[in-house]
């Protein structure tokens, strides 16, 4: 494999205006069995340890990027600053080693047959880290969906702060409802680069490289349109905003990859030169593509009796003029069809599975504008007066499902949303609170597969 960083600086295009650069993509040699080279997201099955066993069973020891990441089902196992220290040595191994083939300059055309069969269409590039902001009221081109973990952050920090390189899980949304940036490029003769089926029901990948900077400077041109005022205030109904990128998956990440670049600018006299680590690589996708589903991220507090902590809540929502209380059901379909019945814009109402018993939430007059901000304020208190007790961000209304029959354990069903108000939401109020959103079930994340060298 050859880097020539010097050679790269000067080749590597950016278009400043739309924070968008132009990634030097190392992939695996073609002796590299693709089918275990690439793993899922590390955020997810983070309940299910099983899972990432199997996929250790699968990998064996062929290279893999499995090497290369730190799943969060160990987070709090008591490796933890070994398991780190291991992905940073094995980085520099696969380098040393050729396992990769030499750097190549471009956007990757990425489709993703997921396990539905439906084809989801994205496009790798790199974003300046110097256009986000990860406050929630941030006025930046690129922003924040929801907020952060502070214990996921801080390891996905640790991996980044020290890492010679990067393979991102990061999907960043751009709302394009006529589908003209992504989407025809699907019609244009690009070559292929990647064809194979992921492992663990992931469905296949395939990549295509555009490379032709004629090609890059038209998709650019394309995205620097959605920023003009007109463009913004006709479809947002204000003024003086410049969002065009927001995150969809790898929030933790992206903030991770901001917080290494302000350390490393810090040792650096000019923070404008081109050091790799201002950039970091993700995958654009659009909103409205047909195989893209918003889904709610749900709630598991484990460690506790579950009818105590219903009560709690209740009495921790009481307050400032909010009434909550609780509604027991018999079967799912009695619980989908209370829960419709009862909520109005003045009435939340969340479906609940408590110890394997069915109800539903009901909180009138609430304090907070969206139902992921009144449970994130009442679970907050919740969890300062109950420290033993954990809450996990679950992916999946069928993990719920099982986890929340478990004695021990109390599952909220986070409610829908909707594609056409997530930018508006964000322009208009903020980022959703943290763990609000997510794309597509577990099984439909993103692999990692490319990766891109952060020495300098």
């Amino acid at each position: 494999m050859r880097i020539n960083r010097s050679l790269a600086e000067e080749k590597t295009m950016f278009f400043d205006n739309i924070a968008l650069g132009v990634p030097s993509i190392l992939l695996p040699n073609p002796e590299i069995d693709c089918s275990k080279w690439a793993v899922i997201a590390c955020d997810q099955y983070v309940h299910d340890i099983s899972y990432w066993e199997e996929v250790k069973s699968i990998v064996g020891d062929t290279p893999s990027t499995l090497d290369l990441i730190y799943p969060e089902v160990y987070l709090y196992d008591d490796e933890h600053e070994e398991r780190i220290a291991r992905v940073h040595n094995n980085m520099k191994r696969f380098v040393n080693n050729g396992i990769f083939r030499d750097e190549i300059e471009g956007f990757l055309l990425v489709d993703r047959v997921l396990p539905s069969e439906k084809s989801r269409k994205g496009l790798v590039v790199t974003l300046d880290l110097e256009h986000y902001d990860s406050h929630s009221q941030s006025k930046t081109l690129i922003r924040t969906t929801e907020g952060t973990y502070p214990k996921n952050l801080e390891a996905r920090f640790e991996v980044r702060g020290n890492a010679s390189l990067e393979s991102p899980h990061i999907l960043v949304l751009i709302d394009d409802p006529q589908k003209e940036i992504i989407e025809p490029l699907f019609d244009e003769d690009h070559p292929k680069i990647v064809d194979f089926e992921l492992m663990m029901n992931g469905g296949q990948l395939k990549y295509h490289l555009i490379e032709n900077k004629k090609d890059i400077a038209r998709i650019a041109q394309k995205l620097a349109k959605r920023i003009e005022p007109d463009y913004i205030h006709q479809k947002y109904g204000v003024k003086n905003e410049t969002l065009l990128y927001a995150m969809g998956d790898g929030n933790h990440s992206f903030a991770a990859a901001q917080k290494a670049w302000e350390k490393t600018k810090s040792t650096r006299n000019n923070k404008s030169a081109r050091h790799p680590a201002r950039h970091a690589m993700v995958e654009l996708i659009n909103l409205h593509d047909d195989a893209i589903d918003i889904e709610p991220i749900h709630r598991l507090i484990t460690r506790v009796d579950p009818h105590t902590a219903c009560n709690t809540l209740i009495a921790l929502l009481n307050t400032s003029g909010t009434r909550a209380h609780l509604e027991k059901v018999s079967s799912p379909d009695a619980q989908h069809q209370r829960t419709a019945a009862l909520s109005s814009a003045s009435t939340y109402c969340l479906p609940y599975r408590a110890a394997g018993d069915l109800g539903i939430l009901v909180i009138e007059n609430p304090s907070q504008r969206t139902i992921p901000e009144t449970m994130e304020a009442a679970l907050d208190l919740f969890t300062r007066e109950n420290t033993e007790a954990e809450v996990g961000f679950i992916h999946g209304e069928d993990v719920i499902n099982d986890l929340g029959n478990k004695p021990d354990a109390l599952g909220f069903y986070m409610p829908p949303i909707s594609k056409d108000s997530v930018f508006e939401s964000i322009v208009r109020h903020g980022a959703y609170p943290r763990k609000s959103i997510s794309i597509g079930h577990a099984d439909e994340k993103r692999y990692y597969m490319e990766c891109r060298s952060l020495a300098y």
